[in-house]
């Protein structure tokens, strides 16, 4: 029986060995883990205790706790903002767009190019038809030749010449200008 008693206390001593080498080891990780928190401080100024650590740290965290608190509402305000400009953005583009008044715009422009003298081919020489709704506007004529171009300008209105008599290129351009004007009115209407 005094062996029984000897192996028991045997088993007992390993156990109280075991339980003293772990709580060494988690004594030595508590050792770094306080000397980590106690590094906070540098310079001339001692070291904090944990206990100052820790609350240095809890006030940090509810600094930035309410710092973040305020970026949301800075970011939910954004977003707002955002959503209100796309709205706007959306309704401006459905809104109809504003109808320009056809007087004096010239929308109606035809160009004839055609070989204004014998002997030259190419056909380099053109009259170019700009005219308004009402069919006032100009006539714009090059005529291209061996050695030089000459331009010439007439007046057009209600699609007559206005100053000077138009050449047939030129009152073939008035009528293809006007003829679109033609066109998009039928176009209009229909």
């Amino acid at each position: 029986m005094s062996t029984y008693v000897a192996v028991f206390a045997l088993v007992i001593a390993y156990v109280a060995l075991v339980a003293a080498y772990f709580a060494l080891r988690t004594l030595a990780k508590l050792r770094r883990s306080s000397a980590v928190l106690g590094r906070g401080l540098r310079g001339e100024r001692m070291r904090e205790s944990l206990v100052e650590a820790v609350n240095r740290q809890a006030e940090l965290t509810a600094v930035t706790r309410e710092e973040l608190v305020e970026l949301r509402a800075a970011v939910a305000a954004a977003r707002e903002e955002s959503r209100g400009a796309v709205s706007a953005a959306a309704a401006a583009a459905e809104a109809p767009e504003p109808q320009l008044d056809p007087t004096g715009v010239l929308r109606n422009v035809a160009l004839v190019r055609y070989d204004a003298f014998d002997g030259l081919s190419g056909r380099l020489s053109f009259s170019l038809a700009l005219l308004d709704e009402s069919g006032d506007g100009v006539t714009i004529s090059a005529l291209a030749g061996h050695s030089d171009t000459r331009v010439y300008a007439k007046g057009v209105a209600g699609g007559k010449a206005a100053e000077a008599k138009l050449s047939p290129e030129e009152l073939q351009a008035v009528d293809a200008a006007l003829a679109k004007r033609r066109g998009l009115l039928a176009r209009k209407a229909g």
